[in-house]
């Protein structure tokens, strides 16, 4: 989207076009101030955009980044926009995710618990019974969440958060459940949890694309299983990813916002410690009347936007140690577009068997817990396995939209080295080649590749400013949540500069395509929270 021409001065400028640009720009928009939006790509959306990026298939929709909506559409944010208006849609996913081993078997995750636990205890009634006693107390947090992500950190809705712990208190299992989850790592939960391997590798995979499966109190990293099974269920919005960014665009630019890609922001204007505009890298200014809001990583809303001595030195401090993949372990992606279809011949024989449930459409792991671990101890020397654990997921089987009739979109992802010892500019081709091995043992169809597009931790470092590429910016642990997001006297959207507010995944209620620290951002600045 470019505008003929920009103005001199604008109430508000908003950096980055990702969703929490977006969601900014709208509530900033909504109260009938003049916004500006500066993305540097081509593209809106950044980490949660879908398009026709492959030049060779013009007519296939692949997503870059996120492909589902498990948080935004839990809460009141889409109706809060009326983004059904302006053309998003959004179909639940019947199987969300799973597991598929070697042999072709598979172990699915259903919205429906029942057929779940059906699922589960094909493998393990005892890991049956395990999953149902952890969704209570993984439902406990998953609602705790929802209720607090619309919310300013500083003013959580006490009134509402005690109902729920009222609720649960009572039960003392899942006081014990609660407890084990927060004193827990993701594979000492896993492994004390679930005997079968399937169990332990699908949860603790999972769990992986969230935080750091190895940090101390990183055990609610498996919160998300919760919601598979909770209303609405895991939504895929129709079109991909972009639908949404397009649906976000259009309501703001009908409340008159400006969007510019293509335009590169190379500082904020600080006079007196105050945000007063921005410098474009091309030498244009730009002035900001009321507020700049950075919905980029903190590493770069602290670093590189700002002047030397802007901020005092306890300031850059923490902003220099935030952690960012702090265990090294970061995503490696691959998208295909397909001028046939993918299928997975064991998995669908063996499912056959079952109950004939199409595979496809469910994005499946695989490799046993054994090897998740042992990739992990790779990923920490810089290193990966020969065939690392994947994630396989054909966009297009539940959304034919994505692609020419017949036809395939394939998304596929594995946790690699954020820092490859090696470094990137030799270990990109050995990676990906290493990751096609393990999709190939499972997933065909790539004879009918039409082109792909390989993004490694480093590629998404310099496209979208991910820190060590980290998608969430700062690492979810439990000490980087709500006013301590990104850092302790950092959270709550402003920043030491007046006028100058943190819009990005790096701040409350962090990494996941929800809209929230975009709009919380937006509320702060218009002056809704003290």
């Amino acid at each position: 989207m470019k505008s003929p021409e920009l103005d001199a001065n604008y109430d508000y400028i908003v950096i980055g076009g990702g969703h929490n640009g977006l969601s900014a720009a709208c509530t900033l928009a909504a109260s009938g101030a003049t916004v500006l939006v500066l993305e540097q790509r081509p593209h809106l959306g950044g980490l949660a955009n879908s398009g026709a990026f492959c030049p060779e298939a013009p007519h296939h929709i692949l997503s870059l980044g996120a492909m589902d909506d498990m948080f935004m559409s839990c809460t009141s944010f889409i109706s809060d926009l009326d983004l059904p208006k302006y053309g998003y849609r959004g179909t639940p996913v019947e199987a969300p995710y799973g597991w598929i081993g070697e042999d072709g078997s598979t172990l699915l995750l259903f919205h429906d618990m029942d057929r779940t636990l059906a699922e589960v205890r094909r493998f393990s009634a005892a890991d049956a019974r395990s999953y149902a006693d952890l969704q209570p107390a993984l439902s406990w947090i998953f609602e705790a969440l929802s209720t607090v992500m619309p919310h300013h950190p500083a003013q959580l809705p006490k009134a509402e958060l005690g109902k729920l712990i009222l609720k649960l208190a009572p039960s003392r299992a899942i006081r014990r459940q609660l407890g084990r989850i927060m004193s827990h790592n993701l594979v000492d939960l896993m492994a004390d949890t679930f005997q079968s391997d399937q169990m332990r590798s699908l949860t603790t995979y999972w769990g992986s694309m969230i935080g750091p499966i190895d940090h101390d109190g990183g055990g609610f990293y498996c919160v998300g299983l919760a919601a598979v099974h909770l209303k609405p269920g895991v939504i895929r919005p129709l079109g991909g990813m972009g639908a949404v960014m397009t649906a976000m665009a259009t309501y703001a630019a009908e409340r008159g916002a400006q969007i510019r890609t293509e335009t590169a922001v190379a500082r904020v204007i600080v006079e007196r410690n105050r945000a007063t505009g921005v410098e474009l890298a091309d030498g244009t200014e730009i002035g900001a009347t009321q507020g700049v809001l950075a919905a980029v990583p903190p590493q770069l809303a602290y670093g590189g936007l700002l002047d030397d001595g802007v901020l005092d030195s306890a300031t850059r401090a923490k902003v220099a140690i935030l952690p960012a993949s702090g265990n090294n372990s970061a995503t490696f992606k691959i998208d295909i577009a397909l001028s046939g279809r993918a299928c997975y011949p064991r998995g669908a024989k063996q499912r056959a068997k079952i109950d004939g449930f199409d595979i496809r459409k469910t994005a499946l792991m695989t490799g046993t817990f054994d090897e998740n671990i042992r990739q992990l101890a790779a990923i920490r020397a810089g290193e990966t396995l020969p065939k690392p654990p994947v994630y396989m997921a054909v966009l297009s089987a539940n959304d034919s939209g994505l692609a020419p009739q017949g036809q395939d979109v394939v998304y596929l992802a594995a946790n690699v080295p954020a820092q490859p010892r090696d470094g990137w500019e030799k270990a990109k081709g050995v990676i990906s080649a290493a990751i096609m091995e393990s999709v190939a043992s499972h997933l065909d169809g790539f004879d009918a590749e039409i082109g792909r597009i390989e993004t490694s931790p480093a590629d998404f470092g310099t496209q979208f400013a991910t820190p060590n590429g980290s998608y969430f910016h700062v690492d979810m642990t439990p000490l980087r949540l709500a006013m301590n997001r990104p850092a302790p006297g950092l959270g709550g959207y402003r920043s030491p500069v007046t006028n100058y507010f943190h819009a990005g995944a790096g701040s409350h209620p962090g990494g996941g395509v929800s809209g929230w620290p975009g709009r919380l951002a937006a509320q702060t600045a218009l002056g809704q929270y003290d």
